[in-house]
């Protein structure tokens, strides 16, 4: 039955069609935007909000995007509570408008993201050798508006939609995840021109060559990450835009990230985080022996 499950989730990944990368934090950046099956800080949020039920304490980050021209801003935070965790995250972007009207016009759009996941494996009881599901809803409400060169802006009206999504880890090195996104009113690929939320399934898998090398899949994109000392991750990708890099810098959960993505159009990302490390149990001198295999989530990020 596992087998079976591998093979159409491997399936999944292999047909489901691809969605443009949505802009994200530095650090999923670095990694070529392969974050789907990763899904383990904050920036789930965005891509996964499933993986939000990884993150066993209160963790918050905000990043920008800086390339001439274009603005971004994302600014998130998860809560973790009795019933289930909660994220919050908001999207500020602005780019040049379409050629065709007047130079200078900018397209500017708010999306404002909320939350809700669950890991299943702390509600109900799983057998062993089973793995861990967790689910995850996202509620969007998105505005945009077009901000003419003459100083008046236009309205481009607002949007409600949902995205859907999962992650399943069958043993600690390896983690699938699905994210249905725009399921209710996102219009089709067809439309992507104008700028709209569109509907689709993305699909990724990641998982641990070593305690300090996690790879990433999704789609057209791959990436890496390696920590090669306490505090350090060096990160590489590639997507359909080119070749990605970047580095992070941790210090009790306090985090810097910078990404630079390559491609026709350079662009350069950081981001600033906190996520402060899980409590580790008191461990019995008798249990000494337990298990020491790190999982793909959450403790990855905590460098």
């Amino acid at each position: 039955m596992r087998k079976a499950l591998f093979a159409s989730l491997i399936i999944i990944l292999l047909v489901a069609p691809a969605l443009a990368l949505p802009d994200l934090g530095a650090r999923p950046m670095g990694m070529g935007g392969a974050f789907v099956g990763l899904a383990d800080d904050v920036n789930s949020i965005f891509v996964n909000p499933a993986g939000v039920a990884s993150i066993r304490k209160e963790a918050a980050l905000v990043s920008t995007r800086l390339v001439t021209g274009r603005e971004l801003t994302i600014i998130g935070g998860v809560e973790n509570t009795p019933f289930g965790t909660f994220g919050v995250g908001y999207v500020g972007a602005s780019d040049p408008a379409d050629p065709a009207l007047v130079q200078g016009d900018k397209d500017m759009t708010q999306t404002l993201y909320v939350s809700v996941a669950e890991d299943l494996n702390q509600q109900i009881r799983v057998p062993q050798g089973l793995g861990a599901l967790s689910l995850g809803v996202n509620f969007k409400f998105a505005s945009s508006k077009t901000a003419l060169a003459s100083g008046q802006t236009a309205d481009r009206g607002s949007n409600v939609d949902m995205d859907v999504a999962t992650v399943f880890k069958p043993n600690d090195s390896l983690s699938f995840g699905l994210s249905l996104q725009n399921f209710i009113n996102g219009k089709t690929a067809d439309s992507a021109a104008t700028g709209e939320a569109i509907a689709g399934l993305q699909a990724g898998v990641s998982g641990k060559l070593s305690d300090s090398l996690t790879w990433s899949v999704q789609e057209n994109s791959q990436g890496c990450e390696w920590r090669p000392a306490k505090g350090l991750a060096l990160r590489a990708g590639r997507n359909e835009e080119g070749f990605t890099s970047g580095f992070g810098l941790n210090l009790g959960g306090f985090s810097v990230d910078y990404a630079f993505t390559g491609g026709s159009d350079p662009v350069n990302y950081w981001s600033v985080s906190i996520m402060p490390p899980e409590d580790k149990p008191v461990v019995a001198a008798r249990d000494v022996q337990a298990d020491k295999t790190a999982s793909v989530m959450p403790d990855s990020y905590n460098f």
